[in-house]
């Protein structure tokens, strides 16, 4: 296939419908001919093709420019089927090289009703690579079930397939072949149907046939690929073997004795599951795959992944992905005797972590898990934690915990070549599964380690090669000093500090307005703005002016503004006087001390001074960035309330805005680059009693 007609087919990626906009052109006349078996539009549409004329065309909604010669020239590649030793159609085939090939040819072009295209070599003289493998068990009994619908599609009795499976007449094969080839991708026409072709083959052969697809890879999802290459292999095939098959009356299909067909693997029928609407099958069918045969799940992954094949989301955003990494981190497990998947500890741990728990809970339990969890146990923990990425709840609290155990532990892993092989092998491994996530910042922990770190890496024997290439880039993190913080853009459009003037006055006005949704953002945007001493004056006029769809949007600043973690649900009324009686209770500082402490969280010393080192750790690691995916988001948790603690304190912002943000149309802030300059204050003004040489958070910057 030419440049050009692949970059007009990614061309309508992500769109979808038929053609919407009808393309008035003489040269569409001409495609129409040539779609209905005129010869002769060869000839005519040659004349485009050395034209410059510009011409627009419509693709979905889209408007496209483009001149005549591109287009002559894709409605030729869409319609003609001619080898690349016949003619070689590209940007440099002149309309006289063109019509040259076509009148020489003129006698030998035939138009295949079977393609619906024009063709100098018949398909059934063609040569095809063909692989088969039996259709699973699963995959049997799903077109089964599927049976009485697959048949009774329209096209299928259009085309004349039911009166030839009548007739047990293995042609029907090649018609279901010729039927998919010919809802091939046209220029703004698209079907998605392209399933039940393929299942239909499967079902009457019990089979899955492979053929080249655009690259010359055996592609086993035909239905999937969007370049024709795959489905016009599979018409060849079936041009020249339909006869090879005959009906078994015994197992009611068609069979070839002719064709070797490789038995179906574990791991195939397993992958087969990935899509089981059962989440708890889909999950197990995952879990098991971990522990399969690395080469063929790896193969396997890679087939599944580059056909976009759909699976269910409890096994996570990309499981394929996930299963090449994930199987290869088994083999180094089951090679160093690593006890990962039956830990009942880490297993409790685990489900505990995706249970809905209150702030209070999910901290202790995280701070018992950090302080319970040894080096033993810490890959399983991280095993079962990369099975169960599509918990949000476990993934956030497992990238904070990991943060803190791999700091707590580092000096005890440089110590032990085998676990300091297995930390850089899972380096590279978690890096590669293609998400968001403390998990590509492993190296991290070497920043600025200096001779500690150089000599254990240099020292460090291996024959394994990702490894060796993790041993020279983690010597690069030890090279690399810590940054003293430095952000350029403290006051900006998501933060910056607002005079609100005659509160109630504008918010009854915003409340009389008609319009609900300009009322809405009205109201929101108003909130954002306002400062701490002004939140009771807002909460008492809000409280009666409803959202339509919406009602937690009216309370988002309390916590996406103001820090204010711990309160369960603005929502609730029960909420909003608890949250009430404590703000009137308090003054700004003891507001934030009284959070803390609901939280179970105290950052005081005995004479009730602020303890600086708890404050230094919390700053350090608790803006939490998940372990692996969690939609990219960090958790502010307490350290809003910290930093507010500090700034009252010593009388400064060190020059942000007196909140941490203002929230209204903007996607999320968070309190890192805070976080990190209050770090700074606390070493330069020497703050801080203990030493804190503990190696940097994953998120570090």
């Amino acid at each position: 296939m030419s440049t050009y007609i692949k970059i007009a087919f990614l061309l309508i990626l992500g769109l979808t419908g038929n053609k919407i906009f009808s393309q008035e052109h003489p040269i569409y006349d001409i495609e129409r001919k040539l779609m209905q078996g005129d010869k002769n539009a060869l000839k005519e549409i040659a004349d485009y093709f050395d034209s410059e004329k510009q011409l627009v065309e419509y693709l979905g909604y889209h408007r496209i420019e483009t001149v005549e010669r591109q287009v002559a020239k894709r409605i030729v590649l869409e319609n003609c089927l001619f080898t690349e030793k016949e003619i070689n159609i590209d940007d440099n085939t002149s309309k006289n090289h063109f019509l040259k090939f076509i009148n020489q040819n003129y006698e030998r072009i035939n138009f295949s009703t079977l393609a619906e295209a024009f063709l100098i070599t018949p398909l059934e003289e063609r040569a095809v690579k063909t692989e088969f493998r039996e259709v699973t068990d699963v995959k049997q009994q799903e077109l089964s079930n599927n049976k009485s619908e697959l048949l009774n599609q329209e096209w299928v009795n259009s085309a004349g397939i039911k009166s030839q499976l009548q007739h047990k007449d293995s042609k029907c094969l090649l018609t279901i072949a010729s039927e998919l080839f010919k809802i091939r991708y046209r220029f703004n026409v698209y079907h998605f149907n392209k399933d039940e072709y393929i299942d239909l083959l499967s079902l009457l052969t019990h089979i899955e046939i492979g053929v080249p697809n655009d690259t010359q890879t055996i592609s086993w999802h035909i239905n999937k690929d969007f370049y024709p290459e795959s489905s016009l292999n599979l018409l060849i095939y079936f041009a020249s073997n339909y006869k090879d098959f005959a009906w078994d009356t015994q197992k009611e299909i068609f069979v070839n004795p002719k064709i070797r067909v490789s038995k179906t693997d574990k791991e195939t029928a397993l992958f087969q599951l990935l899509n089981n609407t059962d989440d708890a099958i889909a999950l197990d069918a995952f879990t098991q795959l971990t522990n399969c045969d690395p080469v063929n799940v790896i193969k396997l992954a890679k087939e599944y992944n580059e056909a976009g094949i759909k699976h269910n989301y409890a096994i996570g955003i990309f499981p394929y992905k996930f299963l090449m990494q994930l199987v290869q981190l088994v083999s180094i497990y089951k090679q160093y005797g690593i006890n990962y998947n039956t830990n009942p500890k880490v297993k409790q741990y685990i489900d505990s972590l995706k249970a809905d728990l209150s702030f209070k809970e999910r901290r202790s339990l995280e701070n018992e898990i950090i302080n319970q969890l040894t080096l033993n146990d810490i890959s399983s923990f991280e095993y079962w934690a990369l099975i169960n990425e599509s918990s949000w709840n476990c993934t956030y609290s497992s990238g904070r915990i990991l943060d803190i155990f791999y700091s707590n532990h580092f000096i005890e892993i440089l110590n032990n070549s085998q676990q300091l092989n297995i930390y850089l092998k899972k380096s590279s491994l978690f890096n590669h599964l293609g998400i968001i996530g403390v998990c590509n910042n492993y190296l991290k922990k070497f920043t600025n380690l200096k001779e500690i770190g150089l000599e254990k890496l240099n020292s460090l024997e291996t024959s394994d090669q990702e490894i060796k290439t993790q041993i020279e880039k983690a010597k690069s993190f030890c090279n690399t000093s810590i940054k003293v913080p430095n952000d350029t853009k403290k006051i900006n459009d998501a933060n910056k500090d607002f005079h609100v003037g005659n509160l109630k006055k504008i918010i009854r006005g915003i409340h009389k307005m008609k319009n609900q949704k300009k009322m809405e953002d009205s109201l929101t945007e108003l909130l954002s703005q306002i400062n701490y001493k002004q939140i009771g004056k807002a909460m008492k006029e809000i409280e009666n002016i409803k959202f339509l769809e919406s009602e937690w949007k009216k309370y988002s600043f309390l916590e996406r503004d103001f820090g204010f973690f711990i309160y369960d649900n603005f929502d609730t009324i029960t909420t909003r006087k608890e949250f009430i009686v404590d703000y009137n209770k308090f003054s700004e500082f003891d507001f934030y001390k009284n959070m803390l402490m609901k939280a179970g969280l105290n950052y005081f010393m005995k004479n009730n001074l602020l303890d600086y080192d708890k404050i230094y750790d919390a700053l350090k690691y608790n803006v939490v960035v998940a372990f692996v995916g969690g939609g990219g988001g960090k958790k502010d948790n307490e350290v809003y309330s910290i930093v507010k603690l500090l700034e009252l304190t010593h009388k400064t912002t060190l020059g942000y805005p007196k909140k941490i943000c203002n929230s209204n149309g903007i996607y999320g802030c968070d309190s890192q680059d805070r976080a990190n300059y209050w770090m700074q204050y606390l070493v330069d003004n020497k703050l801080l009693k203990q030493g804190h040489k503990e190696p940097v958070s994953f998120h570090h910057e």
